[in-house]
């Protein structure tokens, strides 16, 4: 990722800084390689450190081979007492003054450790600064994408012949789950499996509630492919009435007007609201209590947000989705969601799958 080492480097340059220092786990991959998670804000597999000269892959002795892999300009150190200490190291020999450092990923323990040991440093913190090079994906990006997408699908439809009476959210998320580490990386989030009446709350957690005929069911899902995600939701009922069989059309006028209407430079808000609207003028839009989607990439949830508070407009060759719902209290809900590559005329739509509220 040369090219997006020379813009953090006029980033800098245009601010007056010297380096700055990555410790979002998506951020480090993007621009190293080094694909190492993260297990918590305070359990980090190591940063980065990018100056106007060089760049840094700072890590300790659990990834020593790893680290090895890593390809210039990145220069893998193995720090042996602390990240800090070996911060303070490269700063001195780097003559660093003004470091910037991602807030989102940087704890306010760790930032008072770094400003006792970073002395004669000024720390800035900064936000969003490699999120938005990530936002427009290549099209070497897409294709991984894409291919985790397809593997979804392929899990969501054979997951289909296991929606029998009896069956708990549990046991298919368990399903999709191990489907998942034997076709792919393995789920690129938590999936949600909600019957019936669990299924008005838009991120359930799987229970030991059991399927019945005429439950609403909300599948949402995804994969890993090369470090990279899918997300997809699909809604069915085993046996629908005139009601679930309502909704599930508007939701699906919804997607498709949103869909309509995506292409480069058009504001996320615009989208948001092709969406709403539809909802609306059935008169249910209070039940659709959520935006209407986000960006996919190297992190399940990334820019741009596709949002009614989102003034940014659609940069080609972002990857988002479309997810409209209606969520009902007592009785359920339904949500359909997929993933659309940002055009500059037009977006393109990647599933395959097609929608039907009885499982394939």
């Amino acid at each position: 990722m040369e090219s997006a080492l020379k813009k953090i480097r006029r980033w800098l340059k245009a601010r007056r800084l010297d380096a700055l220092l990555v410790r979002g786990p998506e951020n480090r991959r993007y621009l190293s390689g080094f694909t190492p998670p993260d297990t918590s804000i305070t359990e980090s597999s190591g940063c980065l450190l990018i100056s106007h000269q060089s760049a840094y892959l700072l890590t300790d002795g659990r990834f020593i081979e790893e680290a090895k892999e890593i390809l210039p300009p990145f220069v893998s150190i193995i720090y042996k007492k602390g990240v800090v200490r070996e911060l303070a190291r490269l700063v001195k020999k780097e003559g660093l003054k003004a470091l910037a450092y991602e807030e989102d990923f940087v704890s306010c323990a760790l930032k008072k450790a770094l400003e006792a040991g970073l002395t004669g440093v000024r720390l800035v913190g900064c936000q969003g600064i490699i999120e938005r090079l990530r936002e427009a994906k290549t099209e070497e990006e897409i294709e991984k994408i894409n291919r985790a997408l397809k593997i979804a699908e392929d899990i969501l439809r054979d997951i289909g012949q296991a929606l029998k009476p009896g069956v708990s959210e549990k046991e298919i998320a368990w399903k999709i789950i191990e489907a998942s580490f034997q076709r792919a990386e393995g789920p690129s989030f938590p999936p949600i499996v909600a019957f019936g009446e669990n299924a008005a709350r838009p991120h359930a957690e799987p229970s030991s509630r059991r399927l019945t005929l005429k439950d609403p069911i909300i599948i949402d899902m995804g994969v890993k492919f090369s470090g990279y995600c899918s997300d997809i939701t699909r809604s069915y009922c085993l046996q629908p009435d005139d009601k679930y069989r309502h909704i599930y059309y508007l939701v699906a006028e919804a997607q498709e007007t949103a869909q309509k209407a995506i292409k480069a430079k058009v504001p996320a808000r615009v989208i948001d609201a092709a969406a709403r609207e539809v909802i609306k003028k059935a008169g249910l839009g209070r039940y659709f209590i959520h935006s209407l989607g986000h960006g996919v990439g190297l992190a399940i949830h990334e820019a741009p947000a596709i949002s009614s508070r989102c003034r940014r407009k659609l940069k080609e060759g972002a990857v988002v989705t479309i997810e409209p719902g209606i969520y009902i209290p007592d009785w359920g809900g339904v949500r359909l969601e997929n993933m659309v590559v940002v055009r500059r005329e037009e977006g393109l739509l990647l599933n395959r799958l097609p929608l039907t509220y009885q499982p394939l």
